[in-house]
């Protein structure tokens, strides 16, 4: 049994799709058919169904890349090998609109956080390009196209603080290629490298931060995540046949 997620072998499908909102979680498991809860421990709400005939665990990681990292470390143990996280993010370009979709193609990290704690003590202060599973992300480009849905293809900044942004480093964010924030994509990549799993990171815009936009709820982005979540669903499915 893992520690937080109370959860056994067999509990959980290799194909998984993550999010940070345990509210998003208990509500896209209804697209689910024979959804279990098999866990709430500590937040981590965790449902295993069936989508499209393919075994798929839900599952929350929480606020942050700490956070992450413990969810995603145990999913893998007890059997994920497939994971989307299916997230929200905050533009970082002014043509991003709330409600758009954005793909990670990679994802830059502050220096120091949990990333650091992985790798530095072999990598010697080198940082690795955290990016994603190519296979996997195609199928999710390929979900979106046959609902000929538009999605911003970009690197995404994971960072380790929501309050401390601000505008000029926002830019200079932009500048270097960055086109979206969030906090976990970074930790999913990495781990999806570190353990020889698959990883994809579909997005939805809750605000654009250099508008200063107001940030959007669960509730006024209900239709776009589900969306999201029907095309994650669907590639994992795909990607199992």
């Amino acid at each position: 049994m893992s520690i937080f997620i109370k959860a056994k072998p067999g509990d959980i499908a290799e194909n998984v799709v993550i999010g940070g909102d345990p509210e998003r979680i208990n509500a896209l498991a209804r697209m689910l058919k024979g959804a279990r809860l098999v866990s709430s421990n500590r937040g981590f709400i965790v449902y295993t169904g069936k989508f499209d005939g393919r075994r798929v665990t839900l599952a929350c990681h929480g606020i942050g890349q700490p956070s992450a990292a413990i969810a995603i470390e145990e999913l893998i143990a007890l059997g994920a090998r497939k994971i989307i996280r299916l997230g929200t993010c905050g533009a970082l370009e002014a043509d991003i609109k709330i409600g758009d979709f954005v793909l990670a193609e990679g994802a830059s990290y502050s220096h120091g956080g949990t990333i650091t704690h992985y790798l530095d003590s072999t990598l010697h202060g080198i940082s690795l390009a955290q990016t994603p599973d190519f296979e996997l992300s195609r199928m999710l480009v390929d979900a979106l196209n046959e609902k000929k849905i538009k999605c911003k293809h970009t690197n995404v900044y994971s960072s380790d603080s929501f309050f401390s942004l601000s505008v000029k480093k926002a830019r200079e964010l932009e500048k270097y290629g960055n086109g979206a924030i969030d906090m976990e994509t970074a930790t999913l990549f990495m781990l999806g490298k570190l353990k020889g799993i698959k990883t994809a990171a579909l997005l939805v815009v809750s605000d654009n931060v250099v508008k200063h936009t107001a940030l959007m709820t669960h509730k006024d982005l209900e239709k776009k995540v589900s969306i999201a979540a029907k095309t994650a669903l669907e590639a994992l499915a795909k990607a199992a046949k």
